[in-house]
């Protein structure tokens, strides 16, 4: 996969901007990498570079490749993000319209939806039978889009004409009817995209990563049968499975990716060329979201600690498979960068070029007050030492598990349970504990079980981005991230910054200043 075209050739950038708030002079500027979109539609080749274009923007450090992270996932209750100024007011729900991370992920994800709508304008399909996968993967891409801006901004514009620079004022649309553009696109991408892909081309998305797609927005929409139909069908195709107990790290690692566990992962390669967040062929497809997940001595933005709540529900379950891939603190044979123990990596004093004695990471966040419980998923330890492993994760490569099977068990075994059939969803979250060698569940109630799936999400799905979304439609973000929050002990969940989640605000992040400015016809969201 790593040497799949979307990453190695060439990149098409139509003629024509998306984005709302552009200036005079960038609209002015000549694109040398541009292609004339008189002509577009009707070679294979320049088809397919257009499609790998539209997936560029997402692997950008304005994107998946970091900043999404830096603000939006990380606004969690796993995490406690260490002050750093604006860029951990967001992650610290503490956060204005004034702050960082609101306004990029919003722009690189409108400029590949402009991407897609051109493709899916100008391609037809029964011209050519090799076309249709390469509108399929626009349709599922926009799809993706969407449904992220749908979930992270709520209120958005709905854009569905290739890029017009004399329509650059779009109005909000009502987010059901956004959400059904979603399902008409995953429908279609699900018709149009192969069963799997092979050779240079593995990981790029599959009718599978379609279909869990659509499942996942219906079960966000409390649809649940819908949801359950979709799942059912993934499980019964029978082409996925769980990795084993002792590959469960590779689900997050550099090896074995696109695995027979993985429905859709987004495709990251460390380069050298190091450009941040620029939108150029052969740029931008490292993971810089390192920098988010690394222990505070290794973080330019100074990390986080993950809150005991999560280290304490690992330990009640006896689950140590998922914790000693998921977590690092001071357990039995912990180990961090290069191998080291976590006494010696996280709790060695190490002096500076001057001699100067540096602070561990354990004495920072002692001296903070909070436990030192630190990331381990996607922190570049399975990369090397830390001197081998670039601080800023331009040799970081890790692809970005999105739609793991795990994930399609517990959602289909929460579907069934909302249905009353609880009975038909313990043997799925069954298959995800057995995976972790921690003991079966036997005769839940459906009660019990609703506490059982939130539980079995933390553990299993920890540190890859879908917490803050799942209390949100669960309805307990304010319970957890609220004050006082249920957590109990001595620290709310966002004590290093002092922020606190607050009902009606945010469960959506803010409409970006520059938006609002460009657009008369977009209002802020409730709270801001």
């Amino acid at each position: 996969m790593k040497s799949i075209n979307i990453k190695k050739i060439r990149v098409v950038v139509f003629i024509g901007i998306l984005l709302f708030g552009c200036s005079e002079d960038v609209l002015e500027k000549e694109n040398n990498n541009a292609t004339s979109s008189a002509n577009f539609g009707a070679n294979f080749e320049q088809i397919e570079a257009a499609v790998n274009g539209a997936f560029h923007p997402l692997t950008t450090a304005f994107c998946w490749g970091r900043v999404l992270h830096t603000g939006a996932f990380l606004r969690s209750d796993e995490y406690n993000v260490f002050e750093f100024g604006s860029n951990t007011a967001m992650a610290g729900l503490k956060a204005t319209p004034a702050d960082r991370w609101a306004l990029e992920p919003w722009q690189q994800m409108y400029k590949s939806i402009g991407r897609c709508n051109t493709i899916i304008t100008r391609v037809d399909a029964s011209a050519d039978s090799n076309f249709e996968s390469l509108l399929g993967q626009a349709y599922f891409l926009r799809a993706f889009n969407y449904w992220y801006l749908l979930h992270l901004y709520g209120n958005i514009p709905l854009v569905l004409q290739e890029p017009d620079l004399d329509a650059l004022q779009p109005d909000q649309a009502e987010p059901n009817v956004v959400r059904q553009t979603i399902i008409d696109d995953l429908r279609k991408a699900s018709e149009m995209l192969p069963d799997q892909w092979s050779g240079d081309d593995a990981g790029r998305p599959t009718m599978w990563s379609a279909i869990g797609l659509l499942g996942k927005t219906y079960l966000y929409n409390k649809e649940w049968d819908m949801a359950r139909i979709e799942f059912q069908k993934i499980v019964d195709q029978g082409r996925f499975s769980l990795l084993p107990t002792n590959s469960f790290g590779q689900n997050f690692g550099i090896t074995n990716e696109n695995n027979n566990e993985s429905l859709f992962e987004l495709q990251f390669l460390a380069v050298d060329s190091f450009i941040w967040g620029v939108d150029i062929a052969g740029t931008g497809t490292q993971g810089n979201y390192h920098i988010d997940y690394a222990p505070p001595t290794k973080s330019p933005d100074r990390g986080h600690v993950i809150n005991p709540w999560l280290r304490d529900l690992f330990e009640s379950n006896n689950d140590t498979i998922r914790r000693n891939e998921t977590l690092l603190y001071d357990y039995p044979n912990a180990t961090s960068y290069g191998g080291l123990s976590f006494e010696e990596d996280l709790n060695t004093v190490r002096n500076d070029a001057d001699g100067q004695p540096i602070q561990t990471d354990v004495q920072i966040a002692e001296a903070a007050g909070v436990e030192p419980i630190f990331s381990k998923k996607y922190a570049g330890m399975d990369l090397g030492s830390r001197d081998e492993v670039n601080f800023l994760g331009a040799n970081v490569g890790n692809n970005w598990r999105v739609i793991r099977y795990s994930d399609v068990l517990l959602m289909l075994a929460e579907s069934l349970n909302e249905l009353n059939r609880t009975g038909e969803a313990e043997p799925l979250i069954n298959l995800v504990r057995q995976r972790a060698g921690i003991n079966l569940l036997n005769g839940l109630n459906k009660e019990e079980m609703t506490q059982a799936i939130i539980d079995e999400r933390a553990m299993e799905l920890a540190g890859e981005g879908h917490r803050f979304l799942d209390l949100v439609r669960w309805d307990l973000a304010d319970d957890f991230l609220g004050t006082p929050s249920l957590h109990g002990g001595l620290n709310h969940p966002k004590s290093l910054v002092g922020g606190s989640f607050q009902s009606n605000r945010d469960e959506l992040i803010w409409i970006p200043l520059a938006e609002l400015s460009a657009n008369p016809n977009i209002n802020p969201n409730p709270g801001y």
